[in-house]
């Protein structure tokens, strides 16, 4: 009898909840059993990703709309995740996420997500990029117990760097227009001069190419001004440069290329220029997933830490931003 009332007042605590994060380039979930009153996770259940290149679809149709193609692409994925996230007892009106920035961009991205609400019952909202740099912090954090900790984010579209500031609240400074869907792009239409459309992937590349590429990213992102509280909290001696992302995500990229976690400015430049050349297959059988964006990834991490003088950046393996996604109570209210 005294388990069985244990195990009523537990179920009563706890939730099973499914946190969606629908990306730029991957949808991923996480389903895990969460305590209600003190917003901890309790158990995972399954935590995975599926690609889903709504940037670079985006970026190929002049419309400026995601095409059939992709939102069908999407929609299965979804529909997969679904069907698992039920067969865990996580009932439909626990089943929540996150859209980001190649939805906010999108003219049919919202409708798309209302679809997706509609046909499917995962209850999606288009965030606002403060909002998702506040999950993305709340994943980060997880990583370390120190005081003076600086959280990147970076996606298909954008990315996110997230602090608190001296008064306790949480500052943000980012960039909606850049990301590495965004740079492989500019790498190939800009810098390359080809058709973004019919080829989808720069390599090879040349050293040349990649520091051209970094100019043109650097032109982008210098249109937010780098604020004071952002430049103090890397000024620390002991601050700590936590990334986040899943096996495909940026940063996961940087320590392969570098063979070091954290790594270093000087180390991704080493890396680029050694890249510099390779194809497609090449990258395939040094391991790499997304090769045609491994070049364009590493120029974006490089030009970032430069433009902040960051020294290091350790990285730690999350799907995405689902943890943040379970745990913020804006999401749940």
């Amino acid at each position: 009898l005294a388990l069985a009332l244990a195990l009523i007042l537990f179920t009563m605590a706890a939730e099973v909840r499914a946190a969606f994060d629908v990306g730029s380039g991957a949808t991923k979930m996480q389903v895990a059993l969460v305590d209600k009153a003190k917003e901890k996770i309790v158990k995972v259940l399954y935590n995975k990703q599926f690609e889903a290149l709504y940037s670079h679809d985006l970026g190929a149709n002049p419309d400026g709309k995601l095409s059939e193609k992709m939102i069908k692409h999407g929609k299965e994925v979804l529909t997969k995740f679904r069907d698992i996230a039920k067969s865990l007892g996580c009932k439909p009106d626990k089943m929540r996420g996150i859209a980001t920035a190649v939805f906010r961009r999108a003219k049919n991205g919202q409708s798309y997500l209302e679809s997706i609400n509609k046909e499917l019952g995962i209850n999606l909202k288009c965030i606002k990029h403060h909002l998702e740099g506040r999950i993305g912090f709340k994943s980060g954090k997880a990583f370390t117990t120190s005081t003076d900790v600086v959280v990147w984010d970076s996606g298909g579209g954008s990315f996110q760097i997230t602090s608190l500031k001296k008064n306790g609240e949480l500052g943000m400074y980012g960039c909606d227009e850049m990301g590495s869907s965004v740079a492989a792009q500019h790498m190939v239409e800009d810098v390359q001069g080809k058709d973004w459309k019919s080829l989808k992937t720069p390599n090879p590349t040349t050293s040349k190419e990649a520091k051209n590429l970094c100019e043109v990213i650097l032109k982008v992102i210098s249109k937010n001004e780098v604020p004071a509280w952002l430049k103090e909290n890397l000024s620390k001696k002991n601050v700590e440069v936590v990334s986040i992302g899943g096996d495909t995500c940026a940063f996961r990229q940087c320590e392969q290329a570098t063979g070091s976690n954290p790594f270093t400015p000087e180390g991704l430049e080493k890396a680029i220029d050694k890249m510099s050349g390779k194809s497609d297959e090449e990258f395939k059988k040094l391991g790499f997933e997304q090769e045609g964006m491994v070049i364009p990834k590493l120029c974006l991490i490089l030009t970032v830490m430069k433009k902040l003088g960051i020294k290091a950046v350790a990285y730690n393996k999350t799907n995405g931003s689902t943890t943040g996604v379970l745990l913020q109570k804006e999401i749940w209210e």
